[in-house]
């Protein structure tokens, strides 16, 4: 799957192209991103089937990850360009509800988690709350995952 978004659009580089290329946001461009990766075809967690499992608030009733190769190759430190994909499923299994991520990107400093995080609509649209786009420095993305032990943000390897 290759370095994540070569070109590094986190470092501010601009599509070449039309006006509406050069208004394409980082979020747009990192859902077509995990897409044109066919992250469904990622790793699960390791030790897991990739089955979905019971989550919780503010994630769906039922749960898909996926790791990067990066991610799935160094679970316990995730480096930089490590990519989580989280499907958010209601309570039958099926019904997708939001997709949200984790990208681990060079020289982003999201409140000091190095993680950029995004909540996306199943049509790949940015979710919001209470008019806030969840992206980028998500508050509560932020303050929820500061718990996971060993100080990397994720849960899916404590």
């Amino acid at each position: 799957q290759g370095s994540v978004m070569q070109g590094s659009v986190m470092q501010g580089s601009v599509m070449q192209g039309s006006a509406t290329a050069a208004k394409e946001t980082f979020e747009s461009k990192f859902w077509r991103y995990i897409n044109d990766a066919r992250y469904r075809e990622w790793a699960p967690v390791a030790g897991t089937s990739g089955d979905a499992y019971p989550g919780q608030s503010p994630h769906g009733a039922m749960l898909k990850m996926y790791l990067s190769r990066k991610a799935a190759g160094l679970p316990n430190e995730l480096p930089v360009g490590s990519v989580l994909v989280k499907e958010n499923y209601a309570a039958d299994g099926k019904t997708l509800m939001a997709v949200t991520t984790m990208y681990k990107a060079k020289n982003y400093d999201a409140g000091g988690t190095g993680w950029y995080w995004t909540k996306y609509n199943p049509n790949g649209t940015v979710a919001s709350k209470d008019g806030n786009r969840l992206a980028g420095k998500v508050k509560g993305c932020i303050e929820c995952h500061s718990g996971a032990a060993g100080g990397d943000y994720a849960f899916f390897n404590d």
